[in-house]
């Protein structure tokens, strides 16, 4: 079958490409053909202030920018190569079976390009039209009320033949949405997918790597915490991916040799949702930084590391990272429950696949 994935695969982060890397790989492992579509851009409902002056700090973003140009070039050129995406936009409908997913492909309150997009909840012109491990992020309910779009929300889900969130968040907004809709919940493609984890590799110089957003991680307490235990048991402060000004290196890689930085760590500290993950699928020492607010994380991380059953592994304040840090997690039963989980998104899938090819025999 010919099936269009929806999601978030033109953007840059690292998470975002192996989601949807991952998610093409299990059709295509089906025999299946499949091609990505891009978003639809509506209209905008939150935007972050900006700032126009020019000042000391803005000239201090400028190595941060600079990191970021090289970031980008790697990351497209991963997008292009397993992806397929090209300079010029898809837009159809013509598939026999559309997954919208996973990632936040349905958080609308966001500072985004595209906007809300109704297209990414479910407008399209295809009666196959599905959801997989989508979340609505840090959007909630009460933006749906704040914003007016719960009539735009309603008509767009409604397209939906089956809906599949990944977090407690988005079931809750999809059950208020849609009373009598069946949801259900699945584990993000890079839990349950074929990651591609290598093996761990001797290194010079041990390291603690940080994986965390450059815009968001700089409370002092935290960051002073982890360079003292970095010294006191000589391990050196890396930053992967992302530019952080506090740390003994940043350093850019591609997604594949992202993973290998996470393998070859001590430990890792984390902010965000897919530096969790990277850390579970490598059997890593972690702890991740949990934040509220619009640009927090509270919603999406609390949910996932209680469906890992590590919530032990939040960390609130400073005070606790050595402790947390220290804690040894056992991995087998991680890993025995994400077997399982797999085979649920399997049986989700194939069901998605078997109604749309129903359909096309029946045309």
């Amino acid at each position: 079958m010919k099936i269009g994935i929806l999601s978030m695969q033109r953007v840059i982060n690292r998470g975002s490409f192996w989601q949807a890397y991952l998610l093409k790989l299990f059709f295509e492992k089906k025999g299946h053909l499949v091609e990505f579509i891009d978003i639809i851009p509506g209209r905008t409902l939150y935007q972050y202030p900006r700032e126009n002056k020019i000042s000391v700090e803005r000239i201090k973003r400028i190595p941060r920018k600079l990191f970021r140009i090289k970031f980008t070039r790697l990351l497209k050129k991963a997008q292009a190569k397993e992806l397929g995406c090209s300079s010029h936009p898809n837009h159809s409908c013509s598939y026999d079976c559309i997954i919208i997913g996973s990632d936040e492909v349905f958080n609308f309150a966001q500072p985004v390009s595209w906007g809300f997009s109704p297209q990414l909840h479910g407008a399209i012109e295809n009666k196959n039209v599905n959801s997989y491990a989508a979340s609505f992020g840090t959007s909630t309910y009460e933006d749906v009320e704040r914003y007016g779009v719960r009539e735009e929300l309603v008509k767009a889900s409604s397209n939906l033949k089956h809906i599949s969130v990944r977090d407690e968040n988005s079931e809750q907004i999809m059950k208020l949405l849609l009373p009598n809709a069946k949801i259900e919940r699945h584990l993000d493609p890079v839990l349950v997918g074929d990651l591609p984890v290598p093996k761990r590799q001797e290194v010079k110089k041990k390291y603690i790597l940080v994986y965390a957003y450059d815009y968001r991680f700089n409370d002092k307490e935290y960051i002073d915490e982890i360079m003292r235990y970095a010294r006191t048991k000589g391990l050196k402060v890396y930053s992967v991916g992302y530019y952080q000004t506090w740390v003994d290196k940043n350093i850019n890689v591609d997604p594949y040799q992202l993973l290998q930085y996470f393998v070859n760590a001590e430990c890792v500290v984390t902010d965000t949702f897919h530096g969790t993950i990277f850390s579970v699928r490598c059997h890593k020492q972690f702890v991740t930084v949990i934040r509220e607010g619009q640009r927090g994380n509270r919603q999406k991380l609390t949910s996932l590391l209680h469906d890992l059953h590590l919530e032990s592994r939040q960390l609130k304040c400073a005070e606790n990272f050595e402790k947390l840090i220290t804690s040894r997690i056992e991995y087998y039963p991680i890993d025995t429950m994400l077997l399982n989980e797999r085979k649920r998104t399997e049986e989700y899938l194939k069901m998605c696949l078997d109604e749309a090819e129903k359909d096309k025999v029946n045309k």
